[in-house]
């Protein structure tokens, strides 16, 4: 590895750092805290142009804090946003298909949080066609629910996400190690609450 390749990979670890920290404040509670770092992670790993799966779990890491805050109505105008771009753009590879399909179902997941049932239910249905050949469960499990008419409280669709592994940030998944190493800008920084 040169020496270009390790600054590159070191500048990586710094957005990555942040972002770990971002999971530590969003395990404890403290959600705005959350938004206010997976964005500077956002940022600094668009301004370095670091790979796009960066972005995209930075996002999915916005997107998680929203949901958990009841922001519903932001986090799906972000992800109609994103549903959006990725059809205009058309998804050649697999993975940008998987991307739309995930990206489609979580549409369909805020559109239930919403209660706004008959959009959510088009939705599921997409995002299992755009997953084809490969399954995605929750949609299915959802659609399965939906079609024998059983009543979706908050608090059931919240226990199939966690069943079924929806959520990004989790204890066991987050790299304290590395949250610890964040540097954070003085103009962003605050007491944290690790």
């Amino acid at each position: 590895m040169t020496s270009d390749d390790m600054a590159v990979q070191g500048g990586h670890l710094r957005h990555l750092a942040i972002a770990e920290r971002g999971k530590l404040s969003a395990l404890s509670g403290d959600h705005d805290r959350a938004l206010e770092l997976y964005r500077l992670a956002l940022h600094q790993a668009r301004e370095m142009g670091a790979p796009p799966p960066f972005a995209r779990h930075y996002t999915d890491c916005i997107l998680e804090s929203l949901e958990r805050q009841g922001r519903h109505a932001d986090a799906l105008a972000l992800v109609e946003a994103a549903c959006a771009e990725l059809q205009a753009r058309g998804a050649a590879s697999a993975l940008q298909r998987h991307d739309h399909a995930v990206l489609t179902l979580r549409r369909a997941i805020l559109l239930l949080f919403l209660e706004r049932g008959d959009e959510a239910g088009r939705h599921l249905a997409e995002a299992i066609e755009l997953a084809s050949p490969a399954r995605l469960a929750l949609a299915e499990e959802l659609v399965a629910w939906r079609s024998r008419a059983l009543t979706l409280t908050e608090q059931t669709l919240t226990d199939a996400l966690s069943r079924h592994g929806y959520y990004t940030v989790r204890r066991g998944r987050v790299r304290a190690d590395l949250a610890r190493t964040a540097v954070v800008p003085p103009a962003r920084s605050r007491q944290e609450v690790t």
